[in-house]
């Protein structure tokens, strides 16, 4: 240990440990102990000097009376268990339980997305591992873990932003003052699949001739995700008012949507009319409070799965994925003329760079740019010359 201030004052010190080889080394970064209303605190900085751990803890005291941070930062762990009465591990505590009960809050329908990811964190790091023993070294160690055993960086990168929203919250609390930084993959795996008008034919050729066809086609139509679609109650569509429209809690981006299908009879393929169509035949044979049920309930995600597999193979199409209706609709928006942002409104993009990764230009939308470059460098140099202007009548 080194660093050691007055008796009082605290100190900063850099913890030693013992590298592979045995050999007793010290911490690139320094740490700092101090003691404030009679309890003890221990806390990692990123100073990588004596004197900028020292100016940390002199703010890290003053917040500390001043009441911003209150409990222990050196006793936060990643998950806290304890056993129920089923003999079961409850989650009672820890990053991942902050992340969760805010989910819980905000209403949002993905935490099992969190759940999976704190499921590998702590397989990696350990569930009660404390968090200040969680630095940006280790978290690069876990994202290279990771990618090394044929995880995609878009799931790496969802699982490191989980455990970063934990320290987050953590520091919204005042239990912890202090977060590693987090660099994420950029990922490279983005997907760019569509589907043409044939692929569409044979698909719904092959799909059961039931709910699971007609929410293939809802979201071909709209763009939404699966589950928005698969979830959606007939108290959210508005058959007279011909629109659709989204809560908040039912939407992946916790923002609220509204999706327009005002029919003009005289265009029989636009969007509107065949929606319309869609959600009468649907409501024709409507069962319960789901526009796309099975048993008056929601078709189950295995069962779209299923279906989804089978059909796929079947017309020829294996490999090919739910999500990429959404990436179609979002392209034949685009190419319809609809500008970004109101794609981004109806097909519910939060964010550009998210919209961006979609990748809504396809190849022959590259083709059709060029061949009407060369089609107006032809007309160009294909024009006749102007005719002379005429002589004067005093020209000699």
């Amino acid at each position: 240990m080194e660093g050691a201030m007055a008796r009082g004052q605290g100190r900063a010190y850099r913890p030693t440990y013992r590298d592979t080889h045995g050999t007793l080394r010290c911490a690139d970064t320094w740490w700092i102990d101090y003691t404030t209303g009679g309890q003890r605190h221990r806390e990692p900085t990123d100073a990588t000097t004596k004197s900028a751990a020292l100016d940390v803890l002199r703010v890290r005291v003053g917040d500390r009376q001043a009441g911003k941070i209150v409990g222990r930062p050196d006793r936060v762990v990643l998950a806290e268990y304890v056993k129920g009465e089923d003999g079961k591990d409850k989650l009672v505590g820890g990053l991942r339980a902050l992340v969760e009960r805010q989910y819980a809050l905000d209403g949002r329908k993905s935490v099992a997305r969190v759940q999976e990811a704190y499921k590998h964190l702590e397989a990696f790091f350990g569930a009660g591992e404390r968090v200040a023993n969680i630095t940006k070294l280790r978290v690069d160690a876990y994202a290279e873990s990771r990618l090394a055993a044929g995880r995609a960086r878009a799931t790496v990168n969802n699982e490191l932003a989980q455990l970063r929203r934990g320290f987050r919250l953590g520091i919204e609390a005042g239990l912890l003052a202090v977060m590693p930084v987090f660099k994420l993959p950029k990922p490279h795996n983005a997907r760019s699949g569509f589907f043409e008008t044939a692929d569409v034919a044979a698909l719904m050729l092959e799909l059961p001739a039931d709910a699971r066809r007609d929410l293939v086609q809802f979201l071909r139509l709209t763009g939404w995700r699966r589950d928005e679609g698969r979830l959606l109650q007939w108290a959210a569509v508005d058959m007279d008012g011909e629109t659709i429209r989204l809560e908040e809690a039912r939407s992946k981006s916790g923002r609220s949507r509204v999706f327009p299908f005002h029919a003009n009879k005289s265009e029989r393929d636009s969007v509107a009319v065949k929606i319309k169509e869609l959600l009468a035949d649907r409501w024709a044979v409507r069962d319960g409070l789901y526009v796309f049920p099975r048993d008056g309930q929601p078709i189950g995600v295995q069962a779209v799965r299923h279906a989804w597999a089978g059909a796929t193979k079947r017309a020829g199409l294996a490999g090919r994925l739910i999500h990429d209706l959404r990436r179609t609709a979002a392209r034949d928006f685009r190419r319809a003329g609809v500008d970004e942002g109101t794609i981004m409104r109806l097909c519910g993009w939060e964010t550009r760079s998210m919209f961006d990764r979609y990748n809504v230009i396809d190849e022959h939308d590259l083709a059709s740019a060029v061949a009407k470059r060369d089609g107006k460098v032809a007309a160009k140099s294909e024009a006749p010359a102007p005719a002379p202007a005429p002589l004067s009548s005093s020209a000699p």
